[in-house]
Parts: C-alpha cells; sequence; structure tokens
C-alpha cells in the first residue's frame, strides 16, 4: 500500500510541475502560447519530444504487450525507430515550408496544400484520434490512482485534469514545453533508478526471451505501428514547426531517437520481471501492479511519479494540440489567445466524460492506432507526391475511416485495426485515384 513517504513525493512533484508552468506564463507573447515563440533549442526540443512520445498509453500498453507476447513486444520499439529516421527526412522537408507559410498545426498543412475541404476533412480525423488519445492518458492516470487510493474512477480524471487545465490555461505551448523539460528528466532518471532495482528480482527464462514468440499478425501490427506512427502525430508535426532551425530538427530526433531505444531497453526488462514475479494478473495493470507489489516505500513513489510524468507530458500535448485542431481546423474560429483557453477548457472537459465512458485502455489504443494509420498513410503519400488531387486525398480519409468502422462492428476492437486503416486508406486513394481520372476524362 501507499506510504505518506510516497504521497509526500507525488505530492512534491505536483507542486514543481505547478510552478514551472506558472514561471512559464509570465511576459508570454502570443506566439509564446501558441508554438513556444518557434525558437525550441536542442535540448528543449529532445525534452519535449521524449516526454510526449513515451507516453503513458504507450508505458502501459507496452507492458501490456510484454506480458502478452514477451520479448517479442519489442518489435514496437523497432518500428518506433525506424519511423523515426524515416520522418526526420519528412520532418526536415515541412520544417522549411512550415516556417515560409507560417503552420501552426498539421491542418495547416493540409489545407494550405490541397484546399479547405481537404484541410477541414483530415483535421477532423486528426482531431477524433489525438482526443482519444488524451483520452488514453487520463484513463491511464485515473486507474493507477483508483488501484492505489481505492477511491473511484471518476475521481482521478477529475483529479489529472484540473491539475493540466492549471497551467496549460495559463501558459500554453510555452508551458508545455517547459514541463516537458521536468518530466522527461524525471522520467529517465527514475526509470533507470527502478531498472537496477528490479534487476535484483531478475530470473532468467528462454521463453520470454523469443524474439518471434507473439504471432505474425501482432508482429506485423507492432512493427507497423511504429513505422508509420510519426508521420500522424499532430503533437510531433508541432514540435518540428517550433524548433529553431533545421539543424536543432536533426540532432533534436537523432538523441531522441537514442533515448527511446534505452526507454524501451529499460521497460522491457521491468515488465519481463513483473511478469515472472506476478503472473495472471490483469496486463492492462501490470506496471502498476509490478509497481505496487515489488517496490518498497520510497521506490513506489519513484516509479509512481515516474508514470505520473508519462501521463502529464503526453496529456497536456494532447489536450493543446486537439484544442487547436478544433477552433481553427475544423470550427475556423479566429486565431486568439482566448479562443484557444476556451477551447482547452473544452477538451479537458469533453476529455473527462471520454475517459469515463471507455474506461478500458488496450480498446481504446487499437481504435486510436487504426485511425492514426489511415492518416499516416495519407500523410506519406503527400511526401511521396506533391500534387495530388483532392480527391484522392479524401476518398483514401473516408474509405479508411469506414474500414474501420465496418470491421470493428462485424469483429470487434483488437489489434488487426492498424492494419485495416492502412491499407484501407490505401485503397481509399486507388479508388480515389481512379475516380479523378474518370472525372478528368
Amino acid at each position: 500500500m501507499i506510504s505518506s513517504v510516497d504521497i509526500f513525493l507525488i505530492i512534491g512533484y505536483f507542486l514543481i510541475i505547478a510552478v514551472v508552468g506558472y514561471l512559464s506564463s509570465r511576459k508570454e507573447s502570443k506566439e509564446d502560447f501558441f508554438i513556444a515563440g518557434k525558437n525550441l533549442g536542442v535540448f528543449e526540443s529532445i525534452c519535449s519530444l521524449g516526454s510526449t512520445k513515451i507516453s503513458a498509453g504507450i508505458m502501459f500498453a507496452f507492458v501490456a504487450f510484454i506480458y502478452l507476447f514477451g520479448i517479442s513486444a519489442l518489435w514496437m520499439i523497432f518500428g518506433v525507430i525506424i519511423g523515426y529516421f524515416l520522418f526526420l527526412l519528412f520532418a526536415i522537408k515541412i520544417k522549411k515550408e512550415g516556417d515560409l507559410n507560417q503552420y501552426y498545426t498539421m491542418g495547416d498543412y493540409f489545407r494550405h496544400r490541397y484546399g479547405l475541404i481537404v484541410g477541414k476533412v483530415v483535421s477532423i480525423v486528426v482531431f477524433v484520434f489525438i482526443f482519444l488519445n488524451f483520452s488514453i492518458q487520463l484513463i491511464a492516470g485515473s486507474k493507477m490512482f483508483e488501484s492505489l487510493t481505492n477511491t473511484h474512477f471518476a475521481i482521478g480524471v477529475v483529479l489529472f485534469s484540473t491539475i493540466i487545465l492549471f497551467y496549460l490555461y495559463l501558459g500554453g505551448f510555452k508551458a508545455v514545453v517547459k514541463t516537458d523539460v521536468v518530466q522527461f528528466i524525471s522520467m529517465i532518471l527514475f526509470l533507470f533508478i527502478l531498472g537496477v532495482f528490479l534487476f535484483s528480482n531478475f530470473e532468467y527464462i528462454p521463453s520470454q526471451w523469443e524474439i518471434m514468440n507473439a504471432d505474425p499478425m501482432a508482429i506485423i501490427s507492432l512493427l507497423l505501428v511504429g513505422s508509420i506512427l510519426p508521420f500522424s502525430s499532430p503533437d510531433l508535426w508541432q514540435r518540428v514547426f517550433a524548433t529553431k532551425d533545421v539543424k536543432t530538427l536533426k540532432k533534436s530526433f537523432i538523441f531522441t531517437i537514442m533515448l527511446f531505444a534505452l526507454v524501451g531497453i529499460l521497460l522491457s526488462l521491468v515488465a519481463i520481471i513483473i511478469k515472472i514475479k506476478l503472473p495472471g494478473i490483469d496486463p492492462e495493470m501490470a506496471l502498476i501492479s509490478g509497481f505496487q507489489f515489488l517496490l518498497p516505500s520510497g521506490l513506489l513513489g519513484i516509479g509512481l511519479i515516474t508514470l505520473f510524468a508519462a501521463i502529464m507530458s503526453s496529456a497536456d500535448s494532447l489536450a493543446f494540440v486537439s484544442s487547436e485542431m478544433l477552433l481553427y481546423n475544423v470550427l475556423e474560429f479566429k486565431r486568439t489567445v482566448g479562443n484557444l483557453k476556451i477551447g482547452i477548457i473544452l477538451i479537458l472537459i469533453l476529455g473527462s466524460f471520454s475517459a469515463i465512458f471507455f474506461r478500458s485502455l488496450l480498446d481504446v489504443v487499437h481504435l486510436c492506432l487504426g485511425l492514426y494509420a489511415i492518416i499516416s498513410s495519407v500523410v506519406l503519400m503527400t511526401w511521396f507526391r506533391k500534387y495530388i488531387s483532392r480527391i484522392v486525398i479524401i476518398s483514401g480519409v473516408l474509405i479508411g475511416v469506414l474500414s474501420i468502422l465496418s470491421t470493428t462492428l462485424i469483429m470487434g476492437i483488437g489489434k488487426y485495426l492498424i492494419i485495416v486503416g492502412f491499407l484501407g486508406g490505401i485503397l481509399g486513394m486507388i479508388i480515389g485515384k481512379c475516380i479523378s481520372l474518370i472525372v478528368e476524362r
């Protein structure tokens, strides 16, 4: 059970984050609130990229996959490393284009290139999955809070939403970046300490170290999700637009990839130790259960801070980006700080209701990844061919969404949705190309 020492550490962490968020809002310009003044250096970019992508959803889901498949869940980390290297090549291109045309979001990219209708269709789908991703962070944090304190799930949702609202409303994207620095350093340091301590419980079991242990469908899904995820991550795009220059962008991505690989290895080790010591527990709660039962007082607080840092650093960024997408790319509101603050409040309220409604972490993850895959297929096509018919893009998005919905109704939510979404997007663009050719004739 959580001790007074652990509670003291967690309260201290939340106070530090609140203070950092408040201080970042002082003497802040409009450009700071929207995109941190487009002046992120290498260190800030690394911390912001790393803390956002090493989210609670990723940590909980990855440990759950390790619990289910053993070390073969590392295919997801391999995919992320490949995806980040590929996305870096694309990011250099959109950074130059974004600086030239004043892009703030992924929706701005599609609207400027392919017109209002395409920008709006893409923005609606992007908003849905980025909002669902925000809900995932709230679900993960609230499940953890519920497990530790035996209070109702909804209380945890309200608590996390309130803390995020405090500094996000005051400081905007600049507060997101400043708090990311603190949270990323906390995650890396504490995860290393936990890995060293838990290694004393390590026991080598050959079956857990077979890289091909998962079934082929699971391996393809894990590899695919890592490879294509960066291309459809609006929070990642925003950090690309916010960096100081291309040189800073390159250095930030290379160091982030190295750190992500390190975190993947540490998490894998922790997850396998938990699986060996605590067989038969709920995979979704494997990480928090492992911390509860295997860590002594003090170290449990450090473990919980690691998870809270992952939750907060991702949730605040996702809430901010989804607010921008909804207000400016979907509803076409004027781009002002006041409007965005109203949007932040609205997203946090809706996200709280969404988290309470879903509650199942892996279901939302699978559904979210399927929608991510649709947009990734479209973004990749715009990379290979700049001049694409609007019909092709709209067809790719709509048929991809229909593929996800029909598969969910027939087969339910599962790991196959990411493959369905990616192939559905490609099939839709092929159909759109055929329609475009017929219209031209």
